[in-house]
């Protein structure tokens, strides 16, 4: 229940969630307000914390315990309200336009994945149907790009690592990225952060902003 020490910001979308069918808005409230809540509140409190030093989800959970996010109904569409949410995904009181949209990334994929598990079309209890599964969500997301010249690269190591580990992570991030080459890594710091970030500074050096 919302108190009067509470921070509450509404974030506006961008992109195909700005103008919304009836139905369409009828199915995101319902996400919002039914089971599923719980999943959308963590995964966007996981995207509103980035660029935290620590990746420990049951410390971030007793941080942030108050926090809260809503779905709020509006001419055309909806906006989300979020109630004390992280300060470090906002400048000078506005979200920072990346964080905004995976936040609305983050919604699109709970009601994808909600509606198509509840109508049962994947068989989960199978190495087939999970990877089915899988393949739908990255399509309705837009990763799956055709035609398109295959260009990512998925790094992956562990987060607790020596510093001469986390640069030449950097340094593989950063050659890669000057070969055109994108990152895909999980999240937190260690081998998640150092491609990343190596990456960043290529691409920005060869002009690269798709």
């Amino acid at each position: 229940m919302p108190t009067t020490d509470d921070h509450i910001v509404e974030v506006m979308p961008e992109g195909s969630l700005e103008v919304l069918s009836q139905d369409e808005v009828d199915r995101l409230l319902s996400v919002g307000e039914a089971s599923q809540h719980e999943v959308l509140r963590r995964c966007a409190l996981a995207v509103l914390n980035v660029g935290s030093h620590t990746d420990d989800t049951r410390a971030i959970l007793e941080q942030y315990s108050d926090f809260d996010i809503s779905i709020v109904q509006q001419d055309r569409g909806i906006k989300l309200a979020l109630r004390n949410a992280p300060p470090d995904a906002f400048v000078d009181g506005t979200m920072i336009r990346g964080i905004r949209e995976q936040l609305f990334a983050v919604l699109r994929d709970v009601v994808y994945v909600d509606s198509t598990l509840s109508a049962r079309q994947f068989d989960l209890g199978s190495s087939k149907g999970i990877t089915n599964a899988v393949f739908h969500i990255l399509r309705n997301a837009g990763i799956l790009k055709i035609p398109a010249r295959p260009r990512l690269v998925v790094c992956w190591g562990g987060h607790a690592i020596a510093r001469e580990e986390y640069d030449y992570t950097k340094e593989l991030g950063y050659q890669l990225g000057l070969r055109g080459l994108d990152i895909c890594t999980g999240c937190g710091a260690g081998a998640m952060k150092g491609p990343m970030k190596g990456a960043a500074i290529a691409h920005a050096k060869q002009r690269i902003r798709d």
